[in-house]
């Protein structure tokens, strides 16, 4: 039996030294001789027998492993590529992770930078109105532009309606900075099954409340029975 919790923890850091060491095909002699210290030692730390390892010789090894101290330790990475994470997902969730970056990357490929003439790339129409029918892909086309453009943003939409009157009019231009979750109270792109909508979004205990600023249209009201998705918030 371990003595102590401190005793296991040595003991799988060991571990985690020696398989690294095993996968990269790296003898217990290299390491040693680039930390200068004997071949016996490089094993002591293996098998957790050495109680306390300096901070510098964890970090050096595991530059020697190219790896990080934190995987050695067990602890989350923030460098461990993609790929590793999404090999540890079940199936429902890299199902889930492989859906979200092919649709990143449409959205990615269909984004056209400004360019010198002040050119943009409308994405699609979004309704300020009743709902127009999907983002649709072969909406897209750049025209040109002579309004002020905002520093950043991701997409670019052309309204279609007067539900969002007086501060953004049928046939105006509007900027949107991708954020895919709502924001209360702001105004966002949001698809709602097959509609798409820009509106005033408010979150409530079971539904998503969509806002004109038009008092006479009626608010629209979705729930887990829809299929929402959040493009992104207007940038003003």
């Amino acid at each position: 039996m371990y003595n102590s919790l401190q005793e296991v923890f040595r003991i799988k850091v060991g571990e985690r030294i020696k398989t690294r060491r095993k996968e990269l095909k790296i003898s217990a002699d290299d390491i040693a001789n680039k930390l200068g210290v004997s071949r016996s030692t490089i094993f002591r730390y293996e098998k957790g027998d050495i109680e306390k390892m300096p901070t510098e010789t964890l970090n050096e090894i595991a530059r020697i492993l190219h790896t990080t101290p934190q995987s050695l330790m067990g602890w989350y990475d923030s460098s461990e590529d993609i790929a590793t994470i999404y090999n540890r997902l079940n199936t429902d969730r890299q199902t889930k992770v492989y859906n979200y970056a092919q649709h990143e990357l449409e959205e990615q490929n269909k984004v056209i930078d400004i360019n010198e003439n002040k050119g943009i790339y409308l994405q699609s129409k979004v309704a300020a109105g009743a709902g127009v029918l999907d983002l649709d892909p072969t909406y897209g086309e750049t025209i040109s532009y002579d309004g002020e453009i905002p520093n950043h943003y991701d997409l670019a939409f052309l309204v279609s309606g007067n539900s969002m009157t007086p501060t953004f009019e049928d046939g105006e231009i509007i900027f949107v900075e991708k954020y895919p979750n709502p924001i209360n109270g702001a105004i966002m792109v949001v698809q709602i099954d097959e509609n798409a909508y820009i509106k005033k979004v408010y979150l409530e205990k079971n539904n998503l409340r969509l806002v004109s600023l038009n008092q006479d249209y009626d608010d629209i009201l979705a729930d887990g029975n829809n299929n929402i998705r959040i493009v992104g918030k207007v940038v003003f």
